[in-house]
């Protein structure tokens, strides 16, 4: 057989083969096409829908089933190409047609059914995890528009810090004793953040006029610690200003019903991590409390009232 006709031969059989492969599997001529660069892969935009809400949601509740490890079904859903091409049997998202999609179809099965997606064992999508997916398919299965409407929120997730009660240990071992000491000294004034924290809370709202200058004092040790210190109603004066200014971690200040002024207030412009103060029934103006706005603190009372 000559050169010519035997390369004849191997093309055709090439062919052959690669008709038979896409008769059987849809997707593999697609995905062939795309490895030979014959067809350019599809992708997604970067801040588009499918990359801020599809895309999570994949890889949170699909790719370990349809991956780069494991692809059942010869679908993976780990990039928008893949997801688009769909598995051995073609296309699982119909642009525009939810009712006409495999994947569709899957999500929104009983648990009980062997074809459900997620498998059992396996926590089903959320209500509204399977209206962004149909709106996402109604909208034509997009990996351009940035926004759909009538999808839902999304919903934050909360993750809540391991305790590590070693590293907890480690963080508060500095203060530890000063802690222990000023917490017997001031019964329920002194308390932790959280068990994970090594910050601290102060309220002394309840010691009233027993609290003075002299005790804020006592509680200098603690400075580098405190984020949030109540001393409403005590009878803490201007003479505390330099005190409450060492205070650099204070997010939030209670000086309600004190005898503070101005002078405390212009103290507090250092503060740089503080977020709110409450000024009520106190002889502060107006003019006193404009840096603060002016740094976007949430001021409560204060100005003359």
């Amino acid at each position: 057989m000559s050169a010519p006709a035997y390369a004849a031969c191997v093309a055709l059989v090439t062919a052959l083969g690669l008709g038979i492969a896409a008769w059987v599997h849809p997707a593999f001529l697609h995905s062939s096409m795309q490895t030979l660069g014959v067809v350019k892969a599809p992708r997604a935009m970067p801040g588009s829908f499918y990359v801020t809400r599809i895309e999570p949601l994949f890889e949170t509740r699909c790719i370990s089933c349809h991956g780069n490890t494991r692809a059942k079904g010869q679908l993976r859903l780990d990039s928008f190409a893949a997801a688009i091409l769909g598995g051995k049997d073609g296309a699982v998202a119909v642009p525009g047609d939810p009712r006409a999609s495999e994947i569709f179809h899957r999500i929104t099965l009983p648990a009980s059914d062997d074809k459900a997606m997620p498998p059992s064992g396996k926590p089903p999508l959320t209500a509204d995890e399977v209206t962004v997916i149909r709106l996402w398919i109604v909208a034509g299965a997009s990996g351009e528009l940035r926004t759909i409407k009538g999808a839902p929120k999304p919903v934050l997730e909360v993750k809540i810090p391991e305790y590590d009660p070693a590293m907890v240990r480690k963080q508060r071992a500095p203060l530890a004793a000063s802690v222990t000491q000023l917490q017997a000294r001031f019964p329920g004034v002194i308390i932790y953040e959280s068990r994970n924290s090594a910050d601290l809370e102060v309220d002394a709202s309840l010691k009233g006029g027993a609290f003075g200058d002299a005790d804020l004092a006592a509680l200098i040790p603690l400075k580098a610690r405190i984020t949030r210190a109540d001393f409403s109603g005590t009878s803490i004066t201007d003479a505390s200003a330099p005190l409450l200014a060492a205070m650099a971690a204070l997010t939030k200040l209670r000086l309600a019903r004190t005898q503070v002024t101005n002078k405390t207030v212009a103290s507090l412009a250092g503060l740089k991590a503080l977020k709110s103060v409450s000024l009520v029934d106190t002889k502060v103006s107006d003019a006193a409390l404009a840096p603060l706005r002016q740094r976007s603190v949430a001021v409560y009372g204060g100005g003359n009232e």
